[in-house]
């Protein structure tokens, strides 16, 4: 199996930040993440209900900008995000985001 490229989160800039979480999927990801921690791939993928291409197009995103850490436990891949060091490259940001996913997701159960 090949190595996967992790970015650097020091290396990222404002606009690939701001790229991995323009999509709405990805947005979904994160809140996952955010609210579960380290997650299994296969149980990303079905609850968000999209094939594993298009789940493993968006993990790509979301490691190249530095937000998402993808690891192997045998045959299983798990994925967890890099909150401290996203956080310490882009001060606030991701905090707002998941506020932000968190409104629309009460506005929209309402």
């Amino acid at each position: 199996m090949r190595d996967v490229f992790h970015a650097d989160p020091a290396d990222v800039t404002l606009a690939a930040a701001m790229h991995g979480l323009s999509d709405p999927f990805r947005l979904r990801i994160v809140a996952l993440l955010a609210r579960n921690g380290e997650t299994e791939c296969s149980e990303i993928r079905r609850e968000l209900g999209i094939s594993k291409s298009n789940t493993s197009h968006h993990f790509r995103i979301l490691r190249e900008c530095g937000l998402l850490f993808r690891s192997h436990h045998g045959q299983q891949q798990s994925a967890r995000l890099r909150m401290d060091e996203f956080e310490a490259r882009f001060p606030g940001l991701l905090g707002a985001v998941l506020d932000n996913i968190e409104s629309d997701q009460q506005e929209a159960g309402a």
